[in-house]
């Protein structure tokens, strides 16, 4: 597919099938359609075809020439219906799919890392980098071809730490991959996004999510999720930016465990950015690598 609305209609059909009550982005499609016309002709096509594909019928205003003395009549264009918090999330998701971006992904607490990088889907090509006190940790994303390694830290090494690891050296892993996994392993609804902006509503669903907005306009996700050891309870906002992408994505988690034989709580909160959709992701291939074997 070569535009954002044919697209989006394959993702209304993938990701609501079964979902009830949702109305489809009409308003969201028809503004597309016209920005379309003014790019090029062919536009129009493609804008046509996802409202098609969606079954929905809409009213152009089209002006009747009448014969000289009478009146000219015209038909009112239907006004669309309002667009639910779910679908512009789907709208926004759609939007956000098959594009390069930069991301930053900021966990707070002790221990909380912050995690930086940039990602093309299209080229499974992208890095992402986490400073520690005795090195950087690194993963390299080239065609498909996963690395693993640490750089020098960005400052001294404390008193307290020896010489780290053995620096510039990189573990190449067998296979090849699609997306990056240092920060996470795509099963939790951040772990989703980090790597894949347009797998966050899928994620949600997964998980029952509900999905409601803000009155500034931000969309909000409410969930839970309850194990033989604990439970836990989840809410995140999200941005969209002027393009209708995802932009950020803040998180907070408050959960209880037992594991321990003894009741322990905490709460957690995460933030994932996401910015410079369509940049230009180019990544080396290290020099001194090492072959991992499985």
């Amino acid at each position: 597919m070569n535009s954002i609305d044919d697209r989006l209609a394959h993702r209304l059909h993938d990701l609501i099938d079964g979902e009830t009550g949702s109305e489809p982005p009409v308003g969201t499609l028809i503004e597309r359609g016209r920005r379309a016309r003014r790019r090029r002709t062919t536009a129009l096509v493609g804008g046509t075809c996802v409202l098609l594909a969606l079954g929905v019928g809409t009213a152009v205003t089209l002006p009747t020439i009448a014969p000289s003395g009478r009146p000219g009549v015209s038909t009112e264009a239907a006004r669309p219906g309002p667009v639910s918090p779910a679908m512009r999330l789907v709208s926004a998701a759609a939007a956000s799919e098959n594009i390069s971006y930069r991301m930053r992904l900021t966990s707070s607490g002790p221990g909380g890392l912050t995690y930086e990088g940039a990602f093309d889907p299209r080229t499974s090509t992208g890095y992402v980098r986490a400073p520690q006190d005795d090195s950087v940790m690194t993963e390299l994303l080239i065609n498909g071809t996963r690395y693993e390694g640490g750089e020098r830290p960005l400052s001294p090494l404390p008193a307290d730490k020896g010489p780290g690891e053995t620096y510039g050296r990189y573990g190449q892993y067998p296979g090849t991959y699609n997306r990056l996994f240092l920060y996470g392993d795509g099963n939790a609804v951040l772990g989703a996004a980090e790597p894949d902006p347009a797998a966050l509503f899928a994620a949600l669903k997964r998980v029952n999510a509900t999905v409601t907005e803000n009155p500034d306009g931000t969309l909000h996700f409410t969930y839970a999720t309850t194990d033989r050891d604990g439970s836990s309870s989840t809410t995140g906002d999200v941005t969209l930016n002027r393009d209708g992408r995802i932009a950020k994505v803040a998180l907070t988690v408050t959960w209880q465990s037992t594991a321990k034989g003894r009741l322990d709580t905490g709460t957690a909160n995460s933030t994932l950015e996401l910015f410079d959709y369509g940049v230009d992701v180019t990544v080396q291939r290290p020099t001194d690598v090492v072959m991992i074997k499985k």
